[in-house]
Parts: structure tokens; sequence; C-alpha cells
């Protein structure tokens, strides 16, 4: 009696881009999610259960690619990367930008098993990490909703499962844009944050970069068909070594009230931009930032400046939002 055995690693390909699961053994998870309705009545609880939301997930933590960003960061998040400048759009449709067509998603595995996912976009936007050793992109998920054809409950719906034989989907591996390596920092021309003509702004570990893009579902009759873009907001954290706790405190608290506007229009009086910069010549540009919190340690084993963080602002040309996020190619 045979056994089919499913193991081993898969990648994600996509048309255009194929991401490769980072490290050793790294997982790459396909997951049908369905919601159950239960019904009940006074006398026996429980009574029964019916289908409510059906959904797709992929996710995965990609490998350090710097090419992966376009992919990952389109541009109606208000993100320029190297596919073009960024262009906030409220209201967009992840799954079909521009009413455009579905987008398929490939999962293969080296054993000749392969998924193809109907109709994705990515929903969950990673963090980047930024350091020596740091590993740079954090999850990434991936929102699979019904083909744009096809209803809930038909065959191929979310997707298609072919057991045996199937060809590799294409995409080649590369370490050419490998980045795992030192950042710098300057926030404008303020005293002791890097962009004075002294010390560069540092890290003591890592910066981090995180990602808070909102998106809600469309449903007819509790099933997803669409989803659309709410909101994004971008922040850079570190625990910062360079500037003095007094150039921070004049930055995080000098002048603050309650009620007092961040960034420019604000309390800092005008537009100040963060750019980090690699070892090696890349840079990350948050645009109009402005800087939140302080902390102060005492003993263990850390450097006794805590976590500081640099949060954008919107800004506007001619009412149109500028690029909250820029990538260097």
């Amino acid at each position: 009696m045979s056994t089919t055995l499913y193991a081993g690693p898969g990648k994600l390909y996509a048309a255009t881009y194929v991401l490769w699961p980072e490290g050793e053994n790294g997982v790459l998870k396909y997951e049908i999610a369905q919601e159950k309705d239960d019904a009940a009545q006074a006398m026996h609880g429980r009574v029964l259960s019916t289908l409510g939301d059906t959904i797709g997930r992929i996710s995965l933590t990609p490998f350090d690619n710097w090419t992966a960003l376009k992919y990952l960061f389109p541009a109606f998040l208000g993100v320029t990367t190297a596919a073009g400048a960024g262009a906030l759009a409220i209201g967009t449709r992840p799954h079909n930008v521009a009413a455009g067509s579905d987008v398929p998603a490939t999962i293969w595995n080296p054993d000749g098993v392969k998924i193809v996912v109907a109709r994705t976009a990515v929903t969950k936007h990673p963090d980047l990490h930024l350091g020596v050793g740091k590993a740079l992109f954090g999850p990434v998920e991936w929102t699979a909703i019904p083909a744009s054809s096809t209803a809930v409950g038909t065959a191929a719906a979310f997707h298609a499962i072919t057991e045996s034989g199937a060809a590799d989907p294409g995409g080649q591996m590369i370490v050419t844009d490998f980045i795992r390596e030192a950042w710098t920092g300057a926030w404008g021309a303020v005293a002791g944050f890097g962009g004075d003509g002294g010390a560069a702004l540092q890290a003591e570990e890592e910066w981090t970069i995180t990602s808070e893009v909102k998106y809600s579902p469309l449903k007819v009759m509790r099933q997803t068909l669409a989803m659309k873009l709410d909101s994004v907001q971008f922040m850079a954290k570190a625990r910062v070594v360079g500037p003095t706790w007094t150039q921070i405190e004049a930055n995080v608290l000098t002048g603050r009230v309650t009620g007092s506007r961040w960034g420019n229009p604000g309390a800092q009086g005008s537009a100040i931009d963060l750019v980090l910069t690699s070892t090696s010549g890349k840079t990350i540009t948050l645009k109009n930032a402005d800087v939140h919190g302080e902390g102060f340690e005492f003993g263990g084993t850390r450097l006794g400046t805590g976590e500081v963080g640099f949060v954008n602002q919107m800004s506007f040309t001619s009412g149109a939002p500028n690029p909250l996020l820029i990538f260097s190619a």
C-alpha cells in the first residue's frame, strides 16, 4: 500500500515575479479560510452550521531580493520603486487594479506539484528590517478571492491543483540584489540627527520600516468579492545612536502641547525627510517625517537610548498627495 506524502520547498510565481521563502526550510503556506455560522435554539444549543465567507491566504517571508520591492509595494500605496513614482489612490481594488484582469499566482514544488491560485493580491505588506545579519523582509500575505467569472462552490473558484508532472512555471533565483548590510540615517539637518554635518545617525541593532496599510472587504451575501484600499501609513523606528538625550528631547517634547500637529505644516515647522542609506548605496526616504517618543534605560546589556519613531505625514502638490515612501532602484 502506497501513501502520498507531500513535502519539500516551494516558490511563488506570479507571471511577472518570483518570490522565494527566506531561510533554511522556509515556509510558503496557502490556506482556505471558511467562516462557520452557527444556528442554535434554546432546548439544544447549537444544532447546525452554515457557510459564511470563504477566502484564501498565501503567506511567506520573502528572500532578501531588493527587486522584490516593486511587487510588494505597488504605486497606488504612494510608494516609489523601480517600477515608477508612487501615486496614492485610496479606494483602489488591489485584485483588479484599474479594472484589470485577475492576477493568478502559481505555487510550485520540485516534486511536480503545483497549485494555481486564480485571483490574488498582496494585502499585508511587509515590514523591512535594515541591519547587519537581519533578513530584509517581514511576513507578506496575499488574499485570494473567487475568480471574477466563477462562483463559490464551483471547481477552480479559488485554485486548481496539479498532483504530479507540473513543470517549473518560471522565474530565476538571483543574488546580485541581495541586501543585508549596515544602514545609516539623516533626518534633515536637525542637530544630532545625521544631516547636520556631524556623525551619521545609526541604529543600535536595526532600522525597522513598518507598513500600516488597511483594506476593507466588499461583500455580497457575506462572500468577499473584492477589496478596497482604505489608508496607508509608514514608520521608521530604531534605538538611535548619535543624538544626545537633550537633542532627542528638544524634538520630541519641547514645544509639543496637546493637539500639536506633527510634520509640515505643524510643530516641526518644515517638511523634513528621513533618508536611510545602506553600505552599497541603496536608499529609503520617508517623506515629511516627524519624530515620536523617547525612552531611557539604565542597567542591562543594551545601550541606554530607547526607541524613537519617525512617522510620515501626508503632503500635497496641487491637491494631489505626494509619495510617502521612496525606494531607490
